[in-house]
């Protein structure tokens, strides 16, 4: 079954409604560009409510991070940190983070493994995300003959593949039946005026778990 990450979250009222309808994954933006962006402070507040359900993995999400502030998140308990940019080459070789690496991509042509996705070990899996990250858009993968096909060198890894970008109620299904995503990554699909909506999000993770 694929899992679900809902990303963004802000409120706790977002947190209550992936504590209630069971989202695998609960991502929280650290990127002062973002709408979505939160301080530490707050995430500390909305990590202690989350870990009230213990099936739900924590993901800090940023932008080309220092290694200082990759130690600050880590610190405040969050389970995986999702990096989008540069990866400091520390953490990459620090065996105890646990790391998802995000990738932008336009269109579906085939990708070189070996030159988009860093294959350290820490790496768990990886994020693909349209050409521009936060845009609520796919990569085009909807439109395409075809389609983007996750590397089997890195299935055979165990390395999970995150599927995002413009994802919402109408269109995660066949996303799930065209690519096949270990996890699929939502944030404004599931929002109504900017904030996040608890009918579209269980309506959304009722959708991804009963293709």
């Amino acid at each position: 079954m694929t899992k679900v990450k809902i990303c963004g979250l802000s409120r706790l009222e977002d947190i209550e409604a992936v504590n209630t309808y069971g989202a695998d994954y609960a991502g929280f933006v650290f990127f002062e560009k973002s709408k979505r962006n939160i301080s530490y402070e707050k995430s500390e507040m909305l990590l202690k409510e989350l870990k009230k359900n213990p099936n739900i993995q924590s993901v800090a999400v940023c932008v080309s991070p220092s290694k200082d502030e990759v130690k600050r998140m880590q610190n405040l308990g969050f389970d995986l940190i999702q990096i989008h940019g540069t990866i400091p080459a520390d953490c990459q070789s620090d065996g105890g983070l646990a790391l998802w690496q995000a990738v932008n991509i336009a269109g579906s042509t085939e990708v070189d493994a070996d030159e988009l996705f860093i294959q350290s070990p820490n790496i768990q899996g990886y994020v693909v995300d349209g050409a521009e990250y936060g845009s609520g858009k796919t990569f085009g993968w909807e439109a395409e003959e075809k389609t983007f096909v996750f590397p089997e060198k890195l299935k055979i890894q165990n390395r999970q593949f995150i599927l995002a970008g413009g994802l919402n109620i109408e269109n995660v299904q066949t996303g799930i039946h065209m690519l096949h995503p270990d996890v699929v990554d939502v944030s404004s699909g599931v929002e109504r005026d900017g904030v996040k909506d608890a009918a579209l999000i269980r309506k959304f993770i009722s959708a991804a778990k009963h293709c």
